[in-house]
């Protein structure tokens, strides 16, 4: 199975096996994007009240969202480099992953129960509740309380499918992959309108709704994505030695995919807290805005999913000018499409904006938003599937470099100075050129290093083949 799925990787026009490995997930995740607008959507049917409390709690269910997709990265890197070079010990390897990740997780999730009202007041929850102290306010922060502990118990679950989803990908069976998300986001999506559409018999108010949404639905799919990956792969337990030995092993690399991870819903929790410090409104329209950012920023997600296993198997395989090729491609691309996509959204900035929600003071700011942060996904689009790429290579330094640079340096410092502007515009403003300097960075430092992965290439295969 997997010498046919190398050669399926590095045989072949270079752009036409990018399509064979993208499209099938184009469905999936153009379905999870779907699913978040479907929730913002039925959430946006309640009080503004409602859509601000759920404002706060999105950087951290994003983090926790991150760690999930950070540990399956670290799952796929390790698929795609054993499948190359060590392919007696992949299903040993994938085992292992699975566990350390469940690990990791699990800890995670312990300590974000024991600091949730910690956290949620250093994103200025407890701030707000003052400016608003009312009986609906008490009855929506018990609701948010709640909601958080929900998440918090079901992030193991979470994190499960998107674990076994990633090796799927990494062998090859990309349809397969495709097929569990879209039946999972499908299963979601009916249970989120049974009971979250006022109109509904078993409508649960607010977001107690959304709360057995994720729950069940995150259970259920764990426990089928794992049973499916069994069936596939024919894994079993592993021997304590050979997981103490793999536990042990887990050190920088899987580190730093992890902090990567972090490193965007910290710069949404700090974007969130500037935002509270220029009014209020803004938290509630970055509630929605921060779901529709995923649905404009498609390609390059999408492409996150197929390009690390092409990049990758081509790399460790040492054919280089190949991966230099699906670069370039992927490129022009994202540059091509989200310069279509920034256009259609200033066209229809108004009407996106009345449509998306019926508060007027937060209607003007996602107008706003949609009239200039868009054009800077062209350079946001470059950094993500560049930074994917890099781990995929074992690059994972510089990879960590490409997401500070973009989240930290870049756009947290022009956003600041952006809301201190005296129009509305100028916190939006900021962002859109921290995102567009985010690109030039990348085409930088793509040009410039490109040229040694050749000799690099070969001395990290050498140095894993005979560990």
């Amino acid at each position: 199975m997997t010498d046919k799925l190398n050669n399926c990787f590095i045989e072949g026009k270079m752009s036409q096996v990018i399509w064979r490995y993208t499209l099938p997930m184009f469905g999936a995740i153009l379905a999870l994007l779907a699913y978040d607008l479907l929730e913002s959507s039925l959430l946006a049917q309640n009080s503004a009240e409602i859509l601000t409390s759920l404002g706060f709690t999105l950087p951290i269910t994003t983090a926790m969202m991150a760690l999930a997709i950070g540990t399956s990265i670290r799952c796929n890197n390790k698929v795609v480099k054993y499948a190359c070079v060590a392919n007696a010990k992949l299903n040993e390897t994938i085992v292992n992953s699975l566990v350390i990740s469940a690990l990791i997780i699990v800890s995670s999730s312990m300590i974000a129960l024991f600091l949730a009202d910690d956290l949620l007041r250093l994103l200025g929850n407890n701030q707000w509740q003052g400016h608003t102290a009312s009986t609906q306010t008490t009855a929506t922060l018990t609701q948010q309380s709640n909601y958080m502990t929900v998440r918090y118990l079901g992030w193991i679950f979470l994190a499960l499918i998107w674990q076994v989803n990633a090796i799927l990908r990494a062998i090859g069976k990309t349809n397969l992959a495709s097929g569990i998300m879209l039946s999972w986001l499908s299963f979601k999506s009916i249970l989120v309108v049974v009971l979250s559409l006022p109109e509904s018999d078993y409508y649960q108010v607010g977001l107690v709704g959304l709360s057995y949404t994720h729950g069940i639905s995150d259970l259920l799919f764990a426990c089928i994505s794992l049973f499916i990956l069994q069936r596939v792969t024919k894994i079993s337990l592993p021997k304590f030695d050979e997981f103490k030995y793999a536990l042990k092993a887990t050190k920088r690399d899987g580190f730093l995919v992890i902090i990567q991870q972090l490193i965007t819903p910290f710069s949404m929790a700090v974007l969130t807290a500037i935002a509270a410090s220029i009014n209020h409104s803004y938290v509630a329209a970055f509630a929605l805005l921060f779901r529709m950012e995923a649905l404009f920023l498609l390609i390059p997600l999408v492409l996150t999913t197929s390009m690390p296993a092409i990049i990758g198997t081509n790399y460790w395989s040492g054919y280089f000018d190949r991966v230099k090729q699906a670069y370039r491609f992927v490129f022009m691309f994202i540059v091509i499409t989200q310069l279509v996509v920034a256009t259609f959204l200033l066209l229809n900035s108004e009407f996106l904006a009345k449509f998306l929600c019926a508060q007027t003071s937060v209607t003007d700011h996602i107008a706003d938003y949609l009239l200039f942060v868009p054009w800077g996904y062209l350079g946001a689009g470059c950094a993500m599937v560049y930074q994917s790429c890099l781990n995929a290579k074992g690059k994972t330094l510089d990879a960590t470099i490409v997401a500070i640079s973009h989240r930290l340096i870049l756009l947290l410092p022009l956003a600041f100075l952006g809301s201190l502007a005296t129009t509305n515009e100028g916190f939006f403003q900021g962002i859109m050129l921290g995102h567009l300097l985010a690109g030039v960075f990348v085409i930088y430092a793509f040009r410039s290093k490109a040229n040694q992965d050749v000799s690099s290439g070969h001395f990290l295969k050498k140095a894993l083949s005979t560990s």
